[in-house]
């Protein structure tokens, strides 16, 4: 007896033991081989989210960076290519500076007196400086002058302009030479931080001949400012801008930063050189090299420097800890279930008189097979609090999500009522939601707010009925619901913290309109009042009534790239500038397709112009192929510009204006009788006015 309990299907005990012991350590280097590779995956996903996120906001700075640049680029062509300081720059080519500082008045006193003609050159010249002056006052430039290519003042809007600085006189000797504008990097001054640009200025008799250099110097700090302050992705990310250094001989990096740049971190400059100034996010040192941070960047237009977003390591790694865990468990239940069943099938060959055990063993690894199912289901949505609830507010079965939403344990719910552990209000309307969903055999949803962890949360719920017996009758059965309660407050407020966004892009497209235009500042903002009233009249949806709304505020963004003289013409417009004013949906689509409004705008406003006969443009639509909010806008559109007075025509009268809209080929007649209603009313006659 004593040999056969040694002896295990022909094998010793102990070799057997030593085999067990081999196979239980290869399947758990396996399984942890398998989970590696599975926690590489998760944390790759979790990295390129982020990439994504980040990217997007980096985008979004550099596109309004550059459209910042747009905007100070033509407030200096304003003067480069005004005839008056190119016929004044011109008459003043090719003078020495003694001769240059005469006549601009910039001489000191006792320098030679003026011959003839230079004091027929110095007569004009206080009105263009006091032209110049109001230019750098409207537009914000601390100083605005006119250098020859040597980088001599020959005229300047400060009554005693500073000496320029070897930087700034080189800058203007390059562009003198090369025609090209140039900006050099931002400086530190006494008011925070400069930006001196440059353009050349072409003379009048010659177009093709540089005669000067036009210098424009502008205070930067609040702009910059306010770019690096837009919502990130991230409550703990931070921004930076960079830029090249250009007087060093190798292309440094340095940040923009007040009172005094400071350098950028060695490593991180020279990765910045090496791929242009746009980066992956990567874990890599951060701008000043204080810590490891997890950062990307961006390259601005112009070669202008990079915008950099930088986010604590701490936050990633925390995130790919929780996207990892749920491999982990899955691993080593999966390696304790294989065990398990190895063991199984070993003890099957032990012997009869060992069966019980095997089928406790058997029992066992269904057992934790089904633990682990139940487990991988749950992790899938652990943030998901789940009960039922029978029609007289009973909780009958819970999970730990929802007993942590009440502040509880699970065993202690069950059996109990809902107004034990949920405030009055909440567990009133829950009731009577459970009650609804229960009789009338129908699922529901709801939002619920509840106080957890010392704050408000916004919770999306949703009930199923509930019913354990075959018949429709309550007698011997129990009805309730099955209830689900998902955390949706970060949801909530990531859609707040994007409307806000979407709300001052187009504030900033509105305020590039007033800019070119006053009149198309006025017309937006009076389609946009009317619009939310046809909207409400016609009971749009929300999504219908925003698209009309936002459509309107942004209707006139497609004329800022048609000529103004073509705008404004009193006289009949010739076929090639009614086809270049036509081009205007096509712009605004262009312009806005890629902006994320979750919205059909950019359609809407490329087929505001359509008509229901086909008659319209661009594409010649025709009927219900226009969609529906363009047919909308396109009576606004119209009737607003009728109603509106022009730099070559008054307005019409409301009347005349609803006369002409009553037009089937040319506009949904549904939408003009509706238009109409509303200008009946006290608010459409407020509307009016905006």
């Amino acid at each position: 007896m004593e040999q056969k309990d040694d002896v295990s299907w022909g094998i010793s005990r102990r070799p057997a033991m030593f085999a067990g012991l081999g196979l239980a350590v290869a399947s758990a280097l396996l399984a942890a081989y398998v989970g590696s590779v599975r926690v590489e995956f998760k944390e790759q996903a979790v990295l390129e989210d982020c990439q994504s996120s980040a990217y997007a906001w980096l985008e979004g700075t550099a596109a309004a960076v550059g459209h910042w640049q747009d905007e100070l680029k033509e407030m200096r062509l304003r003067i480069s290519d005004s005839e008056t300081y190119r016929l004044f720059a011109g008459d003043l080519y090719g003078l020495d500076g003694a001769a240059a500082s005469r006549i601009s008045g910039l001489a000191e006193s006792g320098a030679q007196e003026q011959n003839a003609a230079e004091a027929g050159l110095a007569e004009g010249v206080p009105h263009i400086r006091r032209l110049l002056k109001e230019y750098a006052e409207q537009y914000g430039f601390s100083d605005a002058r006119i250098l020859n290519g040597s980088g001599h003042t020959l005229l300047s809007s400060q009554s005693v302009p500073s000496a320029l600085s070897a930087l700034q006189r080189e800058a203007a000797a390059r562009v003198m030479k090369s025609g090209r504008p140039e900006m050099l990097p931002v400086r530190a001054c006494t008011g925070g931080l400069m930006l001196d640009a440059f353009e050349p200025i072409y003379g009048l008799d010659a177009p093709d001949s540089r005669v000067a250099v036009f210098m424009a110097s502008r205070p930067v700090l609040a702009e910059l400012t306010q770019f690096s302050a837009r919502p990130k992705p991230e409550e703990l990310a931070s921004a930076a801008f960079l830029q090249r250094g250009a007087a060093r001989a190798d292309a440094a990096w340095e940040t923009v930063g007040a009172p005094q740049p400071k350098p950028v971190a060695p490593a991180l400059s020279s990765e910045l050189d090496r791929l242009n100034g746009t980066l992956p996010l990567a874990l890599r040192e951060s701008v000043f090299g204080r810590d490891v941070v997890y950062s990307a960047s961006y390259a601005l237009g112009n070669g202008a420097g990079a915008v950099v977003l930088e986010m604590p390591a701490s936050v990633l790694e925390q995130r790919m800890f929780q996207a990892a865990r749920p491999v982990y468990i899955a691993a080593f239940l999966g390696w304790l279930a294989f065990l398990l069943f190895s063991l199984l099938v070993w003890w099957i060959g032990v012997g009869r008189q060992q069966r019980a055990v095997v089928a406790e063993l058997k029992q066992l690894h269904q057992t934790v097979s089904r633990q682990k199912e139940l487990l991988d289901s749950v992790n899938i949505s652990l943030d998901v609090g789940l009960f039922m609830a029978d029609v007289k507010g009973h909780i009958h079965v819970c999970n730990r999500a929802f007993a942590a939403i009440a502040g509880s344990r699970e065993e202690e719910m069950r059996d109990q009522s809902l107004f034990e552990f949920l405030p009055a209000d909440a567990a009133s309307q829950l009731l009577e939601r459970i009650r609804q969903t229960a009789i009338g055999l129908k699922e529901d949803g709801m939002e619920l707010w509840l106080e957890q962890g010392g704050e408000k949360r916004l919770f999306r719920v949703s009930l199923f009925p509930f019913l354990d017996a075959e018949e429709n009758s309550l007698r011997g059965s129990l009805r309730g619901s099955v209830v689900t309660l998902k955390d949706i407050t970060e949801f909530r407020r990531r859609s707040e913290r994007q409307r806000q966004q979407q709300k001052g892009l187009i504030e900033a497209f509105t305020r590039v309109e007033a800019s070119a235009d006053p009149y198309l500042h006025g017309h937006s903002k009076r389609m946009a009042a009317l619009g939310e009233l046809l909207a409400q009249r016609m009971e749009l949806s929300e999504d219908s009534r925003n698209t009309v709304v936002m459509g309107a505020q942004l209707s006139q963004i497609g004329r800022l790239f048609i000529p103004r003289d073509l705008l404004t013409k009193s006289g009949r417009l010739t076929p090639e500038e009614l086809a270049e004013v036509r081009k205007a949906p096509e712009h605004a689509a262009g312009l806005l397709e890629n902006i994320d409004f979750d919205l059909p705008i950019a359609r809407a406003l490329h087929e505001m112009y359509e008509n229901p006969d086909g008659s319209g443009y661009p594409c010649g639509l025709k009927g219900d192929a226009i969609l529906p909010e363009a047919r909308v806008l396109a009576v606004l559109n119209a009737f607003c510009a009728m109603v509106s007075a022009r730099s070559y025509r008054e307005g019409k009268s409301v009347e005349d204006a609803l006369d002409e809209l009553r037009n089937p080929a040319r506009f949904d007649q549904s939408v003009v009788e509706q238009l109409a209603a509303v200008l009946e009313t006290a608010e459409g006659l407020k509307a009016m006015k905006a």
